[in-house]
């Protein structure tokens, strides 16, 4: 009750005020997302008329004058079909200049001995890139530079809101400059905490993990299994997964999932006992059961004797030399997604729409393919003459966008849940499926060619 009197309010505010200037379409949020959304829109010739605003709270990410070995904490992995976004947006050679080519995932249970490892059915295709996230803003915001028809406000958002009960009337904000701006349709990219998704009254579930993700730059000595590091390394523990993403031949980044009481623990940690604790954490064999080892190596060894079955890979995970840039730091985990994408003018993208844990690396690239298909129902809706905030066009972008994220979400959240527990009878019945899967490369190379 007290939202909808909020957004009656807000609604009776914002009419009251002198439009400043008319959009055709607002975006919200100029990170990854957001400004992706805006150089889609920008770069589609259907499109190209359109008068498009990007608001934008924070300021231009300058470009990091450091030493050539010097890394961000914080990066993606970007999937193929994001890679064919840039490309088509022509900002992919300025984020592929330091973009790291996935040959291949290596995954091992860290509670039995078994492990699965995922390639491109092509040799020579990545799996994905790693990818600083500023290096990735930056294109974008050079590309935003040269799109003609879209006003970039930087340093400025909203401070009020109204959205429409029907296609009679606009979207209405007053920016935090004053000015009061309608628009024919409202895109909010403004991340898992989303005002706009707030104030819309959209339902959404939000589930907490209890969990923090450790992010930090490595250096490593590479696995013999990969001197020139382009491999993936996933551990799963019954605390969280252990990632490894690799930066160049001699540098990864973690993503280190634990407890956030453990997480603050480490991160207090001085930098050679951080180190030590991740080496041993690659390697424990404590949370192994000697009662299942048995079992499965024998049901290993029957699978290797069945000739159309692909053998398994024996793999060693890289050893962590140091954390050359000092630079450790931990974000809360949860589950967020919104019931519904769209409302009346309204389309939600990015995290305000979902977000998921980072085990697989995938969460902005469901981002970007929200980009893809609201980018073409809006090309539709604008070929046919119709209304770019009607939910006509807008159930369009929804049903293909949840179609994408709902099983990955779903997969993701039943995997976190099935590897955080070390109950006996659990660990048994996942490592023989995981070992099975290994062994099953048809199987694997659709779950690659699927999340891709």
């Amino acid at each position: 009750m007290i939202c909808l009197q909020r957004i009656r309010y807000i609604r009776t505010f914002c009419s009251s005020k002198a439009i400043s200037s008319h959009y055709d379409i607002v975006i919200v949020g100029g990170g990854l997302v957001g400004s992706a959304m805006a150089c889609a829109i920008g770069k589609n010739s259907s499109l190209s008329s359109k008068k498009i605003l990007l608001l934008d709270s924070l300021k231009t990410v300058q470009p990091k004058v450091r030493e050539e070995d010097w890394y961000s904490n914080r990066v993606s992995a970007i999937a193929p079909s994001s890679v064919e976004l840039f490309e088509n947006l022509n900002v992919w050679k300025q984020i592929s200049v330091k973009a790291q080519p996935v040959s291949s995932l290596y995954i091992q249970d860290g509670c039995s001995e078994s492990r699965i490892s995922f390639k491109q059915s092509k040799p020579s295709s990545p799996v994905a890139y790693i990818v600083e996230n500023w290096r990735i803003v930056n294109a974008l915001h050079q590309c935003l530079r040269e799109s003609l028809n879209i006003n970039w406000k930087q340093e400025t958002s909203f401070c009020e809101l109204s959205l429409p009960e029907n296609l009679d009337e606009s979207v209405v904000l007053k920016l935090d400059n004053g000015e009061v701006v309608e628009s024919s349709l409202l895109i909010a990219a403004d991340g898992a905490n989303s005002k706009v998704r707030e104030i819309s009254g959209l339902k959404y579930t939000n589930e907490d993990y209890g969990q923090s993700c450790i992010v930090g730059s490595l250096e490593i000595s590479p696995s013999q299994n990969d001197i020139k590091n382009t491999i993936a390394w996933q551990r799963f523990m019954p605390t969280g997964p252990i990632g490894i993403l690799p930066l160049n031949e001699m540098l990864s980044s973690l993503a280190w999932t634990t407890s956030t009481s453990e997480a603050k623990r480490l991160l207090e940690l001085p930098n050679e006992e951080f180190v030590k604790e991740l080496n041993g954490a690659l390697v424990d064999y404590s949370g192994h059961n000697k009662i299942i080892d048995g079992p499965l190596n024998c049901f290993s060894n029957i699978l290797n004797s069945i000739p159309f079955l692909a053998s398994s890979e024996n793999f060693v995970f890289p050893t962590i030399l140091s954390l050359p840039n000092n630079d450790r730091a931990a974000f809360p985990l949860s589950l967020i997604h919104a019931h519904d994408y769209i409302g009346n003018r309204l389309a939600l993208i990015g995290d305000a729409a979902h977000r998921i844990h980072p085990m697989a690396g995938l969460g902005v690239n469901l981002g970007w393919s929200d980009v893809v298909n609201l980018t073409n129902t809006l090309e539709i809706a604008v070929k046919e003459g119709g209304d770019l905030g009607s939910l006509i066009y807008l159930k369009n972008f929804d049903a293909k966008s949840q179609r994408k994220n709902v099983p990955i979400m779903t997969a993701i959240d039943f995997l976190n849940s099935l590897f955080s527990t070390n109950f006996l009878p659990s660990v048994f019945v996942r490592s023989l499926g995981v070992n099975l899967l290994d062994r099953l490369w048809p199987a694997k190379d659709l779950m690659v060619k699927y999340t891709s």
